[in-house]
This record gives structure tokens, C-alpha cells and sequence, in this order.
């Protein structure tokens, strides 16, 4: 079954089949000129490929696997449980709602302001150059966020998700629950995580927090690689985490049996709350360190009272606030 809208405010409903249903106002081929309103797309049960127009309208797909094009309007695009690809990435602007129903889909923005909302499946949703807001849902299972260009606002929901920011300096949130990774690309960020265990990078001025799970986080770090390095605050949360200092200026805080890595390079950061004989701090062979006694001679303290590791002299150290230098013992320190 084939629907065309030839103008006007329109409801198309597909059925059970597999149905196309237009409602632009372009030429399609096979078809004749239709124009532009504000239309109702409704797809039925069956394998559908609806296409919007540049009014505002509604595509609800019931069932099947679907295409939905929301044109350059503003539209709101709602899938269902099955596989469909919603996009309004092929219009030239339009802030969109994409629903992905509980279905595995792909969610593609445009250059508009959306809202993406994945309520189940894996997922992929691709933000777009807008200013957007993705937000997961509650599967065990993989989703893919990618924030585009704009300003976007990303949660992963309780699933196991992968968060892709940009350089515009987007929030990014994990979720409630799932074992996350959560990337800042190179704008100012702010990553949060969950309960679970996840891995955390930036590559901006960023905060990144990684929730009551044993995570690993990374200062400006992506894949092991070094990349462009800013000054970043990395706050563990409550489980056992891995902080990576980087070549800024940064302060890490924690609240577990946590270890902080350091590598040459690193820079001048803080810890907030090191415990001693509980935390460690790891120290890279790069500097030369076998053991504690050889580093002990670099350690004092601020004129704060605060102990200071000097790892290579000024350029890579380390302050534990509220710890004085008297107090740590080999214990708290792991040599690789």
C-alpha cells in the first residue's frame, strides 16, 4: 500500500502491510508533486518507510522494522519493538523528537534541537550538530551515543552503554545502572557514571565522576593514547577506581580503595581525600623509581602542611591534601 499527501494537514495510517507513506512537499519519483502540512504517519504493523515533509508532523511506526524521515520540520518520530531508522538528519534543520520504541534502532539528528529517547534494544543515537538530549533506556545490552556538534546532554540510562561527546562541551551521563564508557572528545565536559563498573575519558577542561562503581578514569587520555591534555577534576565515587593524571594542572578526589595512576607527563595534580595505608598511587617506571626509599627524599610538604610527591621535580608532582609526608610508607605506593 502507498499513501501520498497531496497537501494539507494529513493522517496516513499503513495497516498491517508494508506500506510507504509520503507527506512532503518534494517530487517523488513514481509519484505525483505533494505539498507541505502538518501530517500524521502511521506505519501499522508491518515493514514501513515513512518520510516526512518540511511542516511539523507526527511519524508513529506500530510495528515492523521502519524507516522514518521526519523532513525539516519539527517532528516527532516514534518507534516501536521492532528494528527501524529514524532520521531528520537528511532535512536541513527541525528540532525532532526520535523515539526508538523498545526495538534495536538508529537514531540520526540534524542540525535542529532534538530530543532522542531509546526505550529499549541497542541502539544507536547520533545527536547531530543541534543541541541535543539523548537519553538510554534499561537494557543489559550495548548503546552507542553520539553527541554530534552541538551542546547535547547524553544518559545512557541502566544499560551498558558507549557515550561519544564533541567538542562543544556536552554533559554526559552514564546512567542509573550498566557498565559504561564514557568519552568527552575535546570540549569541557562533564561525565558522570553510575553504579557500575565503566570507563571514563575526556579530553577537555573536564569533571569527570565516576559514580559508586570500579571504574577506570582517564584525564585526557583515549585508548591508551595521550591526546591534547587540560586541567580536569576526576572524583572516583564510592567503588574501587583507577584516576589517570594527565599533562594539566588537576585535582582527583575519591571516595573507595582507589589507585591513582602516574605516568610521565602527567603534570601538577591534587588528590583530595588520600588515605593512607588504603589508597595507592602508582608510580611509572619512566621516572626512574624502583622503590620508596628512592623516592622518599622528593616527598615534603607544602607550606600548607599538605605532602607534595615531587615525580620529576616541578614539572610532574602530586599533592595529597590534609596528608603530611611523615605519614606515608611504602604501603602507599605501587612501583611498575
Amino acid at each position: 500500500m502507498t499513501d501520498s499527501a497531496k497537501g494539507g494537514n494529513d493522517r496516513l495510517a499503513g495497516g498491517n502491510g508494508n506500506d510507504t507513506l509520503y507527506g512532503d512537499a518534494g517530487t517523488i519519483t513514481g509519484f505525483s508533486s505533494i505539498q507541505a502540512g502538518d501530517d500524521l504517519l502511521k506505519g501499522g504493523s508491518g515493514n514501513d518507510v515513512l518520510s516526512g515533509d518540511i511542516g511539523n508532523g507526527s511519524d508513529l511506526a506500530v510495528g515492523g522494522d521502519d524507516l522514518l524521515e521526519g523532513g525539516s520540520g519539527n517532528d516527532v518520530l516514534s518507534g516501536d519493538v521492532g528494528n527501524g531508522a529514524f532520521d531528520s538528519s537528511l532535512a536541513e534543520g527541525g528540532d525532532d523528537q526520535l523515539d526508538g520504541g523498545s526495538g534495536n534502532d538508529t537514531l540520526y539528528g540534524d542540525a535542529g534541537d532534538g530530543v532522542f529517547v531509546d526505550r529499549g534494544g541497542d541502539d544507536r543515537l547520533n545527536g547531530g550538530s543541534g543541541n541535543d538530549t539523548l537519553v538510554g533506556d534499561a537494557v543489559i545490552s550495548p548503546g552507542m551515543f553520539l553527541g554530534g556538534g552541538g551542546d547535547d546532554l547524553l544518559d545512557g540510562g541502566s544499560g551498558n552503554d558507549i557515550l561519544y561527546g564533541d567538542s562543544q562541551g556536552p554533559f554526559i551521563d552514564g546512567g542509573s545502572g550498566g557498565n559504561d564508557q564514557l568519552c568527552g572528545g575535546s570540549g569541557n565536559d562533564i561525565l558522570i557514571g553510575d553504579h557500575g563498573d565503566g570507563r571514563i575519558s575526556g579530553g577537555g577542561n573536564d569533571r569527570l565522576d565516576g559514580g559508586s562503581g570500579d571504574d577506570t578514569l582517564y584525564g585526557d587520555f583515549e585508548s591508551g593514547v595521550e591526546i591534547e591534555c587540560e586541567a580536569d577534576v576526576l572524583i572516583g565515587g564510592t567503588g574501587n577506581d583507577q584516576l589517570w593524571g594527565d599533562a594539566g594542572s588537576g585535582t582527583v578526589f575519591s571516595r573507595g580503595a582507589d589507585q591513582f595512576l602516574f605516568a610521565l607527563g602527567s603534570g601538577q595534580d591534587t588528590i583530595g581525600d588520600f588515605r593512607v595505608n588504603e589508597d595507592v598511587i602508582q608510580i611509572d617506571s619512566g621516572y626512574g623509581y624502583a622503590n620508596f626509599a628512592e623516592l622518599q627524599p622528593n616527598i615534603s610538604d607544602d607550606a600548607n602542611g599538605n605532602a607534595v610527591v615531587h615525580l620529576n621535580g616541578t614539572v610532574d608532582q602530586v599533592t595529597l591534601d590534609g596528608v603530611q609526608a611523615a605519614n606515608l610508607t611504602a604501603a602507599d605506593f605501587f612501583f611498575v
